[in-house]
């Protein structure tokens, strides 16, 4: 009967995700190619950056192939105490403004990213920040995306699409099908109004409404949420005027994590700010979630001893594959990475034991990240 419950809410949150993000895909490729608005909106763009020497140049030159007038928008990059040679790489682009954060503060911290970040926002001119990472590619349609936005929606905060650079590792291909299923899963809650999750790879908010809610202010001790928590405080004050910016044009691409650690790793700093969403229905879905991979993880051990929950490990994989294909299928269209459907079904094992550990260490203390022991 515990079982039945927990696949039957899994069923029906699917169900309402395909509806939801079914409809807005579809209504966003139509209008896509809207008027765009007279680019007016001076941006400002923030880059965090901890020991990104392999990839700090290239995102900069990304983001000076802008399509956007150069009046209209400054670079800021903040040095998060980089030991390698990220600052020297910053310094031989002469339009970005570096930040050093130890020149801004004293001490140790649990969350040096929101740092980072509230310092350049202190010391930046735009109207809106833009926050993307050291390792990210943007569209040169990047910032007319959300100038669009903003002029015809009102867009106080915008959520906007983030995918993987294809890479031939199979770690790549998990981790790929991974985003793209969480990808899907945020454009759904936000357009259906439930203000939850958003990634600060590819972030935008109005400045002013930054400073209404006091910035990262009772959530500057959590290691990880300088995106989607800071969501859930701009979305209290301004609920009607958050967007998802369902656009290929302004996606930003991500390097893909080097080593099995290093994926588990952020996804446990990704789970561990599940205790401080503040929807109370949000927690309980990550809650029946968590305890439906890890029931299937229990039948497929017990189904050793017993075939009975091997059947059952069986059937259950099977609904959450053809569940979750219906939300990949439209998704892989819009990333243009419909050949990972591929490798979907026999990974799926793996992602049900990727879920539970995630899910169990994500709330039980410390892990590594950039090099620190965070709490």
């Amino acid at each position: 009967m515990f079982f039945a419950a927990v696949l039957g809410v899994q069923l029906f949150l699917y169900a309402l995700l395909f509806l939801y993000y079914r409809y807005h895909w579809q209504r966003s490729s139509s209008q896509r190619r809207d008027a765009e608005g007279e680019p007016r909106i001076f941006f400002s763009i923030i880059i965090p950056a901890r020991n990104e020497e392999k990839n700090i140049a290239a995102c900069l030159r990304s983001v000076f192939k802008l399509n956007y007038p150069s009046h209209l928008y400054e670079v800021i990059v903040v040095d998060d105490h980089s030991s390698d040679r990220t600052a020297d790489i910053v310094k031989t682009f002469s339009q970005v403004r570096r930040i050093r954060l130890s020149d801004h503060i004293s001490g140790a911290a649990n969350s040096y990213k929101k740092l980072a970040i509230s310092t350049g926002i202190l010391q930046s001119r735009g109207d809106y920040i833009v926050t993307t990472d050291a390792d990210c590619d943007v569209s040169p349609e990047w910032l007319l995306q959300f100038n669009q936005c903003i002029q015809s929606r009102n867009a106080v905060l915008i959520a906007a699409p983030v995918s993987i650079h294809d890479q031939p590792s199979l770690l790549n291909k998990f981790e790929s099908l991974d985003f793209m299923m969480l990808q899907a899963i945020t454009a759904a809650a936000v357009h259906s109004g439930v203000h939850s999750m958003a990634n600060g790879a590819n972030l935008c908010y109005r400045k002013t409404a930054f400073e209404e809610v006091e910035g990262f202010k009772q959530i500057d001790d959590i290691a990880s949420g300088d995106d989607m928590l800071l969501l859930q405080k701009i979305a209290a004050k301004y609920p009607d005027n958050i967007i998802y910016c369902h656009s290929k044009e302004a996606t930003v691409k991500t390097a893909g994590a080097q080593s099995v650690r290093a994926f588990m790793d952020q996804r446990i700093r990704w789970a561990s700010k599940g205790k401080y969403y503040q929807s109370a229905v949000f927690k309980i879905i990550l809650l029946f979630v968590y305890l439906f991979n890890l029931s299937m993880l229990v039948f497929f051990i017990a189904g050793f001893w017993n075939s009975l929950y091997m059947t059952l490990f069986l059937t259950a994989i099977l609904l959450k594959t053809g569940i979750e294909l219906i939300l990949l299928i439209p998704a892989s269209q819009f990333y243009n990475q419909r050949h990972l459907l591929w490798y979907f079904m026999p990974l799926q094992p793996l992602h049900i034991l990727y879920m539970v550990i995630a899910g169990t260490f994500g709330n039980l203390g410390k892990y590594h990240w950039k090099g620190r022991m965070v709490r």
